[in-house]
């Protein structure tokens, strides 16, 4: 690794995009595309999903610490917002239900637990890991009804399970893991559900799919039952929806596999290289708690100034893509302002609340708004691309 120096090289065409899929080629594809043509099976737990599952199943309890007794169980989905879903449905969200939901996370969420039927409460995040944590869920839910928490693992970085395990045996609050960027590194719980997204945006990316995993056997059955019009012999056994994964986005996901390994050593390689070119500047700045525990996702900076606004906008003049992924948080969309939304204490607020009192409710999902830039990652930057993002970074915060 070479010293930073004073003057940024000339910027690529890599750092022009925030994120760039990493997906099989089409040689890569080919082999797969064939035997759907040799089996003329397109859908309907096709042997390519079942033989993906298979190979998802090896990936999630090769990283898992647990014993071999307490197996993982996992179906996939066509997406990993219809993991969430049927998630919920499978823990008993319907009308009348409601579901801890952090301001600071993807709308897909909010939007399950309203299509299952239930109502989301919005909660505050963490100052530290940026998340909804069990101490959180507990102050809220020893004020007002909660009948499920939705813990996310923000930005692919996993979250731990034993003390949402614990949370769940001392409240008996259902948990369910949004964990759409984090395949193989987030833990599956001995009770709850984890729900993985398999879109193209994702490490592990087949262009779209999900994958819902947990340890009971039934809650899967239940499940892939669901996911086929709630069908069993071609019977309706209960209500169910359309949301198998076909054979064709199987084909990639065992192409992508294939690859699993080179691509976390690419991911693991870039952070690296940005830890390294970042380290100068700890003073001005910090990298997601727990980041190295993660195949990086989306890769965000915390500036110790609340200057995001302004280093976002000069770095965009320059030709350095930014983002400000799960920002503003959910409590600011429009199609959430009916939700209440509750304080890292537990204090709750209604819909009927003026927007400035709620927006000021929210202390810390409002102050990543101030501190948070995101800026380029993935597979197809060089040193040198980092390089220059971090002296275009450094020069603005200089100025700033």
């Amino acid at each position: 690794m070479a010293a930073t120096g004073s003057a940024s090289p000339t910027l690529g065409i890599s750092v022009r995009r925030f994120l760039v899929p990493d997906l099989p080629t089409a040689e890569e594809l080919i082999p797969y595309l064939r035997r759907i043509d040799e089996a003329r099976w397109y859908s309907n737990f096709g042997p390519l999903v079942r033989e993906l599952e298979d190979e998802l199943r090896r990936i999630l309890t090769k990283a898992d610490s647990s014993s071999t007794e307490d197996r993982i169980y996992l179906t996939t989905l066509v997406s990993g917002y219809h993991a969430l879903e049927v998630a919920l449905r499978l823990v008993g969200i319907k009308p009348g239900k409601k579901v801890l939901v952090p301001a600071v996370t993807f709308a897909a969420c909010p939007l399950a637990v309203q299509h299952a039927g239930g109502e989301a409460i919005l909660s505050d995040i963490d100052p530290v890991t940026w998340t909804l944590t069990p101490e959180i869920a507990r102050a809220v839910a020893s004020r007002v009804q909660v009948d499920a928490v939705m813990p996310v693992a923000l930005y692919g970085v996993p979250i731990p399970v034993s003390p949402w395990e614990a949370f769940t045996r001392e409240t008996g609050i259902a948990v369910v893991i949004d964990a759409a960027a984090a395949m193989e590194v987030q833990q599956i719980p001995k009770m709850g559900l984890v729900a993985h997204s398999l879109h193209a945006t994702k490490p592990f990316g087949v262009g779209e799919g999900g994958v819902l995993a947990c340890r009971n056997p039934d809650l899967i059955e239940k499940a892939r039952q669901y996911t086929n019009f709630g069908t069993s012999e071609r019977i309706c056994q209960t209500n169910g929806s359309n949301a198998k994964m076909s054979e064709y986005h199987a084909a990639v996901g065992c192409a992508q596999a294939n690859r699993w390994g080179e691509i976390k050593r690419r991911r693991r390689d870039l952070l690296k290289l940005y830890e390294y070119y970042l380290a100068p500047h700890a003073e001005s700045l910090s990298l997601q708690p727990a980041v190295e525990t993660s195949v990086v996702s989306l890769f965000v900076l915390f500036l110790r100034r609340p200057i995001a606004e302004t280093v976002l906008h000069e770095l965009s003049s320059r030709g350095v893509a930014t983002h400000r992924s799960y920002l503003p948080p959910l409590h600011r969309h429009p199609n959430f302002a009916m939700l209440a939304i509750s304080s890292v204490e537990g204090k709750v607020l209604t819909a009927e609340t003026p927007a400035a009192r709620r927006h000021g409710h929210m202390t810390h999902s409002e102050n990543l708004m101030s501190h948070l830039i995101g800026v380029p990652f993935h597979s197809f930057m060089s040193e040198s691309d980092v390089i220059s993002i971090v002296n275009e970074l450094n020069r603005h915060l200089q100025v700033s």
